[in-house]
């Protein structure tokens, strides 16, 4: 429960739950995709458990999160607004509420106009089909009678439901229970939790469409509606209020709203369209990045020492699925230096306060001449880009939400995704780079990288590696900030997570669990991308159950890697049967870097190897058995491996050894990445493939503080959109 502890009045009594259900299953086949709404809805409610905060009494809510004090009170509603307001309460439907409501209170508005959006979803992003009963819209950005769903420009969305057995929350008795009830505010029934993931994917959407640091929305249920603020830790919600009888907290929120900045909507005033080039100028930088006349240049003002420096690009190309987490996005940018144009790298993303954002990394890492990372143009804390959630919540050290603060970093390289080799033999050299840098910054910098993964492994013009996304990093030697970077859930990217930070509760991140995600990244990598004889089905079922299989135990924890620690302890990582269709030394160097984690996750030796093993070692010492007999002991393997374990420096010998031979091919770089395939009609083919993009899409969510998987890493200069099933495979979890 995420209560305020602040009372409220005019709370109404909630109506009688009803259990959710699971849906029947059909056991037919069907071509038709899966009801993705209701799965991202269901997706959505869940990883959000616990971040709504509330209730707040409306008057409370108004004063903290859009004060006015200068501003004119709001006129009262007139005779025909009220009658209007009434006839919402009494609609029979939820499309009959939809007129009256907007009669009545558009003239509360002034300069945005009420655009009627129920009938026209917005196809693009991340959700498509997504349709918010309202938009709110600048009248300059959206002119004429034009109705659809834009959320790029949407100021404000509002949804309409016809009962109050649709309201998403409850709002408890405070004063009884002193806020310490063990019961949630988030109300759990079919129609609430439908209406939560409703208004829970419009906010997502809207921050992934638009530069924002926070948004507002109203739900209307019935005779009653509710005011939500929401951030990327969470959501701050009213208590429920009757708007006909308490109709002034209405109208104040939208005449408030109205004449508030931008910036005091929740805009981020550091991105702007107003790029203030000259005309030769910015075709230069169109040219440089790949666009063409119609696509908007935006400049990015990015935190630095002496304030802040421009750089310029397009919008993010890839928006979040999640509202929740740090929301990492980038961007190719240019920058002028001396007149001259530069290619760079622009992220940013949403970090604990108190921890070190991963500019403070990068310097770090600079005084020890770590090889093969990124060189560092600037970054820092966007200024006001805060969350707020957190001020509200009274059991802060059990409670998912956190205080964050938007970092923005650029990085002065622009390169090809690990996924884009040109033949095995460069995707192990690559991953070879990205070890020696990962190694030495442990070694010589104090520095433990967190969140091995595919995306954070980039390939130069040359075909070396170089190892970014040190945001997860953890101090060593820091103790205040080891304390607060442990907590709260395991860190890294789901699908290259160790087995034993998957399954072992309580398992804190050491370094035999990175080496362990540079051997899933190969074993991913190469499962997923390189040409093979094998069953496309079974394949893509081998990878799945690998690397994307999740489960939720009796705690609400999330765990798996089930199939990862069995093959490993077996020997048998990547599986046997699976083969090349052109034969490369790949598959026997992964068998080979995956060899030491079968002591990891197998039974260590019992006394009487260990007996057996002395004595062995006696006799061999006496020259009566060769030493060849000693390394087939139980008790030697497990030493040894558990002994190679302990540094990173077998495994990047191991891999170096391997790059010198001379078989590795010439010409056997990545194909387009594992998909299902689907036979029949052209129809069938379009609906098997949005099952497949819909999975994926569902992959990426869980009940943690997820690490997404968006753009992690620079494209190539001149390519910007990505497909998300073939370029973005993983759940990250921050």
């Amino acid at each position: 429960m995420a209560s305020t502890g602040e009372s409220s009045s005019n709370v109404a009594a909630p109506p009688p739950s009803t259990p959710v259900r699971q849906r029947s299953r059909t056991n037919y086949f069907t071509t038709a995709p899966p009801p993705l709404q209701y799965k991202m809805k269901t997706t959505l409610v869940d990883e959000t458990k616990d971040r709504y905060v509330g209730p707040v009494a409306p008057k409370q809510f108004l004063d903290d999160y859009l004060p006015c004090p200068d501003l004119e009170p709001a006129p009262p509603l007139e005779e025909g607004e009220r009658s209007k307001l009434e006839e919402v309460t009494k609609a029979a439907s939820e499309k009959a509420m939809y007129l009256p409501f907007k009669d009545a209170l558009q003239r509360f508005v002034t300069g945005m106009k009420f655009a009627d959006t129920s009938k026209d979803p917005a196809e693009d992003g991340i959700l498509p089909g997504t349709k918010p009963d309202f938009c709110l819209y600048l009248d300059a950005e959206n002119p004429g009678s034009h109705e659809g769903t834009n959320f790029s420009a949407a100021e404000l969305c509002i949804e309409l439901k016809p009962t109050v057995s649709y309201d998403p929350f409850q709002d408890l008795d405070l004063k009884a229970n002193k806020g310490g009830s063990s019961a949630s505010f988030e109300k759990d029934t079919v129609q609430a939790n439908e209406t939560r993931g409703q208004i829970t994917s419009y906010a997502v959407r809207q921050f992934g469409s638009q530069y924002r640091f926070f948004a507002f929305s109203v739900v209307v249920f019935g005779n009653r509606a509710r005011l939500i603020r929401w951030d990327r830790s969470g959501a701050v919600v009213s208590a429920s209020f009757d708007y006909c009888k308490e109709s002034a907290i209405l109208v104040d929120f939208l005449w408030r709203f109205a004449h508030m900045s931008p910036q005091e909507r929740g805009h981020d005033p550091t991105v702007s369209p107003n790029t203030n080039l000259s005309e030769e100028t910015e075709q230069k930088i169109r040219e440089k990045l790949g666009l063409n006349a119609e696509d908007p240049l935006r400049v990015y003002h990015v935190p630095d020492e002496d304030g802040s420096r421009p750089f310029y690009g397009r919008h993010f190309p890839r928006p979040n699925s999640s509202l929740i987490g740090r929301s990492t996005r980038t961007v190719p940018v240019c920058y002028l230096v001396g007149g001259e144009i530069r290619l760079a790298f622009l992220k940013e993303y949403w970090g604990l306060v108190g921890v070190r954002g991963e500019v403070d990394v990068y310097k770090h890492l600079e005084k020890f001449d770590i090889p093969h990372i990124v060189p560092l143009v600037c970054g820092g804390e966007v200024r006001d880009g805060e969350t707020r959630t957190h001020e509200r919540v009274n059991n802060k050290d059990s409670s998912p939400v956190m205080h964050l603060c938007l970092h923005r970093l650029v990085l002065a390289f622009v390169g090809r995704q690990l996924t884009e080799f040109k033949c095995t033999k460069e995707l192990a050299q690559a991953v070879l780079h990205a070890m020696e840098a990962h190694w030495q910054a442990y070694e010589k910098a104090g520095v433990l990288h967190r969140d091995i993964s595919v995306n954070n492994i980039l390939i130069d013009e040359n075909g070396n590696g170089v190892l970014i996304d040190w945001e997860l990093a953890l101090f060593l030697n820091d103790p205040i900030h080891t304390t607060v970077a442990k907590r709260h859930d395991r860190t890294g990217t789901w699908q290259f997570i160790s087995a034993a930070l998957l399954t072992r509760e309580g398992h804190s991140h050491e370094l035999a669990d990175d080496i362990e995600s540079f051997v899933h990244v190969l074993g991913w990598t190469v499962l997923s991308y390189l040409p093979s004889p094998m069953d496309i089905i079974k394949r893509t079922a081998m990878v799945s159950l690998l690397y994307d299989h999740s489960f939720k135990v009796t705690t609400g924890q999330e765990e798996g890697g089930l199939a990862k620690e069995e093959m490993l302890r077996s020997g048998n990582y990547p599986p046997e049967r699976f083969t090349l269709t052109e034969p490369s030394p790949i598959l026997e160097l992964i068998r080979e870097l995956a060899s030491p984690f079968q002591a990891r996750y197998g039974k260590a030796p019992t006394e009487a190897d260990l007996e057996a093993f002395k004595l062995i070692n006696t006799v061999v010492a006496n020259g009566q058995l060769p030493k060849e007999v000693l390394y087939n002991q139980r008790a030697h393997q497990y030493e040894l491996r558990m002994s190679r374990l302990s540094s990173s420096k077998w495994f990047l010998g191991t891999i170096q050894d391997a790059l010198q031979r001379p078989d590795w091919p010439a010409k056997d770089g990545a194909g387009r990445r594992l998909t299902i395939s689907a036979e029949g009609t052209a129809r069938q083919k379009q609906l098997a493939e949005q099952r497949v993009q819909a999975e994926a899409i569902l992959v990426s969510a869980s009940s943690g503080p997820l690490k997404r998987p968006d753009v992690a890493s620079p494209p190539r200069a001149q390519q910007h959109k990505r497909s998300r099933v073939d370029d973005e495979p993983e759940r990250r979890i921050a």
